[in-house]
Parts: C-alpha cells; structure tokens; sequence
C-alpha cells in the first residue's frame, strides 16, 4: 500500500530530476557550484540531529524527520547521500553516463517504490518482484533513449542497479546506485 508519506518522498526524489536536467543544460562547475554547499548543508544537519539532542529535536518536528523511514534515523537520510553521489558520479564520470546515473536512481528507483508498495505482491528479499521488475523495465528505457550512450553497457547497468535494489545490501542505495550504474557504463564501454 502507498502511503501519504511515500508520496511525498517520491515527490522530493523526483523534484532532484533537476540536478541531471540542470546538468545536462549547463556545465559540471555550474552544477557542483549549486551541489557542493547543499551537500554540506544537508551533511551538517544530518550530523548534527545525532550528535545534539536539540537540533534532532527541532529537525523532528520542523523538518524531514516526518519522512525519514526507520532505518535511516540512525544513519544519514538519503537525501544526503544522494547529494553525495551526485557529486561523486558528476565528478568521476563522463557527463552522459553521469546524467543516466541520476536519472535511473531518481526515475527507476521511484517507479520500484510505488510499483512495488502499490501492486506488489510476489516477495523477494524486503523488496517485490514487480517492484523490481519496474526498476529495471524504467532503468532500460533510460539508457535505451537517452541520446550518446552506449545501449549495451547502458542495459548492463540497468540489470546490475536492478540486481543491487533488490538484494539485501546494507549501503543506502541513494549512493550505490547511481555510482554502481555508472562504474558498468564506464567500464562496459569497452
């Protein structure tokens, strides 16, 4: 079932489609510019609402701590790893992969979400298999149009993202995903 609050996360997480948009359409300095201090932001909150009981107390009831699943409360949110990986992917990888990167965490990652918790029925792991499914059938289409990529490397990303969303990993896959997706495109270019 989908919640009221899994909604509003996917509306966060599709809202950061802005970050590969607004890469594609200007430069990696311009978007790291924008990322870096949000990053730091964000890290810095996180932090903190471990360390002082106040602020975790003021972050709780003004800010994200609404949304935050159960298991990030002990851990960074995913939002600041994300931002961590986005950073990370635009630095170390070619605009084109790194954009697909994004795109496949942000696109394939909410359709498992609301695929999985709305129709999913079949359990693999924590995770559904038609959640899963949706990951990878949204991932392929990614890569299968995004312009300048190469579709063989692209759809072994999407397959190996899909493999890891599922699998029980103990990484938030915020970071693992776009990175993972990324280094198989890279690498898989030949």
């Amino acid at each position: 079932m989908i919640t009221g609050i899994e909604i509003k996360r996917k509306m966060v997480h599709l809202a950061t489609l802005i970050i590969p948009v607004g890469y594609g359409l200007t430069s990696d300095t311009t978007v790291l510019t924008f990322l870096f201090p949000f990053f730091l932001l964000y890290l810095s909150v996180d932090l903190l609402r471990h360390l002082h009981p106040g602020m975790a107390s003021l972050f709780h009831k003004y800010f994200f701590g609404r949304v935050l699943r159960e298991e990030e409360k002990p851990r960074l949110m995913g939002s600041t790893s994300f931002l961590f990986a986005s950073i990370l992917t635009i630095l170390f990888f070619p605009k084109s992969i790194a954009i697909v990167s994004m795109l496949i965490l942000i696109l394939s990652d909410t359709a498992a979400a609301l695929i999985g918790k709305g129709f999913g029925r079949i359990r693999v792991f924590r995770k559904t298999f038609e959640g899963t499914l949706a990951f990878l059938v949204s991932s392929l289409l990614i890569v299968w149009i995004y312009p300048d990529l190469d579709r063989v490397s692209g759809s072994l990303a999407a397959i190996g993202t899909a493999a890891m969303e599922v699998l029980p990993i103990p990484l938030d896959d915020n970071l693992t995903i776009p990175l993972v997706a990324g280094a198989i495109m890279f690498f898989g270019m030949g």
